[in-house]
């Protein structure tokens, strides 16, 4: 039996905090093995690759999340290949959530640019280019939670999308 891929996750310590939070987080994510606990050592601005900025808070537990603020959950998005080119979003939306990182791949290829088009009319061109990550990452976040029965992955995806403006045009006031 193959043994299925699951996504690699960075969690990015501020290096100003890694004596306080390394140790607790290595063995909160030691049952993980898809998760790497780090010291942040790169700009943060800095990317090889597509990433999807994850939400640390989601992650960590509930003693922690006060230190949400120092880390930095980072998810590299995989080349898109042809494995997933003939399936279906509800396959791909299945296989995201489950973790598979070539899934999550092709499903940002087939929806990114609708994401980035709504981000652009709501924020501005040059902040949905820096915003974009971040809220690819909402999405992953929230897609385990995205009911298929109840409304169409478009009326989803705009609704994510409002929400983060929202949330940065309320920061910025």
């Amino acid at each position: 039996m193959i043994e299925e891929q699951r996504a690699q996750v960075f969690c990015l310590v501020a290096a100003e905090q890694a004596d306080v939070l390394l140790a607790p987080l290595r063995e909160h994510f030691a049952g993980e093995p898809e998760v790497a606990v780090m010291v942040e050592r790169r700009a943060a601005n800095r990317a090889d690759r597509p990433v999807a900025e994850r939400d640390p808070a989601r992650a960590i537990p509930a003693e922690l999340r006060r230190e949400a603020r120092h880390l930095r959950l980072v998810q590299q998005l995989e080349p898109v290949r042809r494995t997933y080119e003939d399936a279906g979003l509800p396959e791909l939306i299945d296989r995201s959530v489950a973790g598979d990182p070539e899934a999550v791949s092709e499903l940002w290829w087939r929806v990114g640019e609708r994401v980035l088009s709504r981000l652009r009319a709501s924020i501005g061109v040059f902040a949905a280019e820096r915003a974009t990550s971040q809220v690819l990452g909402r999405v992953l976040d929230e897609l385990p939670g995205y009911d298929r029965e109840r409304q169409p992955l478009t009326d989803w995806l705009d609704r994510v999308v409002d929400r983060y403006c929202a949330e940065r045009l309320s920061e910025a006031r």
